[in-house]
């Protein structure tokens, strides 16, 4: 039975965190979804299977915890992982994020590693199966070698 991560991203302010975030876990079955709003975010969670929600958290950050809470009482098990620059002013929100429910808090810029382990962790955490690798594409010189040989051997 094969199955795929799908994961919602809402940062505006930040497009390098979709491309992180799909290159992140290109090597899998996955559906990442860009949303350009909080609405969009909340409206995804209800009307489609969605394992993971990455948002950037920014001031004021008691609204950002609010939609927390809004997105947690709408789908419990959606895993939601907060992005955002770690300095001093945002140290002590990783605390309160996890404890508001969040799933993980990420400093930016985005380590892909860290990011993909997270993201493998949290949807893993409600699939009883594990996600299948999808198998790595050739290579334009494989291609060309193995062309080379069918040419050469049919001359």
């Amino acid at each position: 039975m094969e199955q795929s991560f799908s994961i919602l991203v809402f940062d505006q302010d930040d497009p390098s965190t979709l491309k992180n975030v799909t290159e992140a876990i290109q090597e899998y079955q996955s559906v990442v979804l860009p949303c350009s709003s909080g609405e969009a975010v909340l409206f995804a969670i209800q009307h489609r299977a969605v394992d993971a929600v990455i948002l950037n958290l920014q001031k004021p950050f008691e609204q950002a915890f609010r939609f927390l809470a809004q997105i947690k009482t709408k789908a419990p098990k959606v895993e939601v992982i907060f992005v955002s620059p770690f300095d001093d002013e945002t140290r002590w929100l990783w605390i309160e994020a996890i404890q508001r429910g969040a799933y993980e808090f990420l400093p930016k810029p985005l380590d892909l590693l860290e990011l993909k382990r997270i993201l493998i962790q949290a949807t893993e955490k409600h699939h009883p199966v594990k996600f299948r690798k999808l198998p790595p594409a050739e290579s334009v010189k494989d291609l060309t070698t193995r062309a080379r040989k069918k040419f050469t051997a049919g001359s």
